[in-house]
């Protein structure tokens, strides 16, 4: 029952996930399922990571990537996204671009010294 409150409240932020999983398929990317998440890569994701500059990206519980080697490379990274995401279901997208944009204002770095990405690197052991 907790499971599937948590995939209902990170419904917002997994609807836009889906969308670019439906996109990736769309143009060729494939899909996969690992640790309660569904991960795209190639296709569209790949044209995406290239032009937004990442190797994987969380959305929801959707993480697209740029091939499976980076999905793999990633996944412990991301997965903390997903559980960010399900702590703050709808609220994550406005919420990671307000610590974006409150690093950026500080003289910080928008990407690494968010605090979403700050704590993600904690989670998975990357550090700080």
């Amino acid at each position: 029952m907790r499971r599937l409150f948590l995939y209902a409240w990170a419904a917002p932020t997994t609807m836009v996930g889906l969308i670019a999983g439906a996109l990736t398929l769309a143009t060729g990317g494939r899909m996969q399922v690992r640790a309660g998440a569904m991960e795209f890569h190639g296709g569209f994701s790949r044209w995406l990571g290239r032009w937004w500059g990442f190797s994987a990206m969380t959305l929801g519980h959707v993480i697209v990537g740029l091939d499976e080697w980076a999905l793999d490379l990633c996944r412990d990274h991301e997965q903390a996204h997903v559980r960010q995401v399900e702590r703050w279901g709808g609220l994550f997208i406005p919420a990671y671009l307000a610590a974006s944009l409150l690093a950026w204002s500080r003289g910080d770095h928008y990407y690494f010294d968010n605090w979403f990405e700050r704590d993600a690197r904690r989670a998975c052991g990357e550090g700080d």
